[in-house]
């Protein structure tokens, strides 16, 4: 979804993605639900499953009104999960004096004379700085030219690709072109890639930011380039 305002565009996720979430989730859990209940039952009938008789005591006991709780449990539960999506996805709001980044309850504002371009690297929102540096590197599902179309429409450069692509190497642990600090806080991170662990891979990449390196992840190989 992308809403125009006069002075601003918003490209956020569209209103079929907040309906599956609701109908899915909760569906879903409620089904689940359902499923449990009934699934003492289903086994009763199995003469060659054991404990025949706790199983079929258990049944016994799952009447309607614990049906009724472990649908309404379900229920809960996949509002929960859908309410927990929200946390990873990003708003990306754009006009001339600025561009902000929100995910969840998160957001980060660049100043729009900072913003030299941007442009979508497989999953990922870059925002490029005066002189190459990344000013943000953000994974979303957000559209490519929905993202375009915005930040053209109020006189950012887009890049169909990373200008700076060509200019990654490799990260191997201790070879040359990087200090000890820096190669400390890339095995922190490759720690953190291989753990999954987002929150700590968006702190030390942005802890590399600091020292003028730039990193990106292919699978759990990561690449890095410093400022140009």
């Amino acid at each position: 979804m992308m809403n125009k305002a006069a002075e601003r565009t918003t490209v956020s996720h569209s209103t079929g993605l907040h309906v599956f979430l609701w109908t899915a989730f909760p569906g879903g859990g409620a089904l689940l639900g359902f499923v449990l209940a009934h699934v003492p039952g289903w086994i009763a009938v199995l003469p060659w499953f054991p404990n025949q008789e706790k199983i079929a005591e258990l049944a016994e006991v799952i009447g309607p009104k614990a049906t009724v709780a472990l649908v309404a449990v379900g229920v809960l539960v996949g509002g929960f999960v859908a309410l927990m999506a929200y946390d990873d996805m990003v708003t990306v709001t754009i006009d001339e004096e600025s561009v902000t980044v929100k995910r969840g309850d998160k957001e980060a504002v660049f100043g729009g004379a900072a913003v030299s371009g941007a442009f979508v690297d497989a999953k990922d929102l870059v925002l490029l700085g005066p002189h190459g540096e990344e000013l943000t590197r953000e994974k979303t599902d957000l559209k490519p030219h929905k993202l375009r179309a915005g930040f053209e429409a109020h006189g950012y450069d887009w890049h169909e690709r990373d200008p700076y692509g060509e200019k990654f190497t490799r990260w191997i642990d201790g070879s040359s072109g990087l200090s000890q600090d820096v190669h400390a806080i890339l095995r922190a991170r490759q720690t953190a890639i291989e753990s999954g662990d987002t929150d700590d891979l968006r702190d030390l990449r942005r802890e590399l930011s600091r020292h003028g390196v730039f990193v990106r992840e292919e699978g759990k190989r990561q690449y890095w380039r410093d400022a140009q």
